[in-house]
């Protein structure tokens, strides 16, 4: 059913070209993948976490579900990364509209976010994952857990932080 204009009357939506619906269903199809993967990515950074807390605490061998690990969660972070440039740089309608104007868009808190905000902090984030799983091929097993814990940590420290969880529903 189409909205109803002031005069009570049914209007109709505004025309689309074909492009833009592509790219409408693309943006949806992106952000919900992006929404979702984001709790593959905390859960195995909370994993990771955990098992370096232990692997130092016990004192344990730093194995190769430790390694494996580690693996998954840099790989799930690359993923959550390479969808979300193609949103940043493509399909989202917020930063397409900040690049329109960037000085205004700094003015704008929603927009500074997603524009500036949430692309450096989980930029960081990446980074910091991959230097703890190079930092944890070498050394001693307690050196290893010690990397670990210390760059997935502040990643996903980074990470949660620049997830804006006010405006987003639990699950979208």
């Amino acid at each position: 059913m189409y909205p109803l204009s002031s005069d009570g009357y049914s209007q109709k939506p505004p025309s689309l070209k074909p492009e833009e619906i592509g790219i409408n269903i693309m943006y949806e199809l992106l952000l919900t993948f992006h929404s979702y993967l984001r709790w593959v990515v905390t859960i195995l950074a909370l994993v990771v976490v955990l098992k370096a807390i232990l692997g130092i605490v016990n004192k344990t061998e730093f194995g190769n579900s430790d390694s494996k690990l580690g693996l998954f969660f840099m790989i799930s972070c690359d993923i959550q990364l390479l969808i979300g440039l193609l949103l940043y740089v493509w399909f989202s309608p917020i930063t397409t509209s900040a690049f329109g104007d960037f000085g205004a868009a700094m003015k704008n808190p929603e927009q500074r976010f997603w524009a500036v905000e949430h692309i450096t902090g989980m930029l960081i984030a990446w980074l910091l994952v991959h230097i703890g799983r190079s930092r944890s091929k070498k050394g001693t097993d307690l050196a290893r857990h010690k990397s670990s814990l210390i760059f997935y940590t502040l990643s996903i420290a980074i990470i949660l932080a620049s997830i804006p969880w006010a405006t987003r529903p639990l699950l979208h």
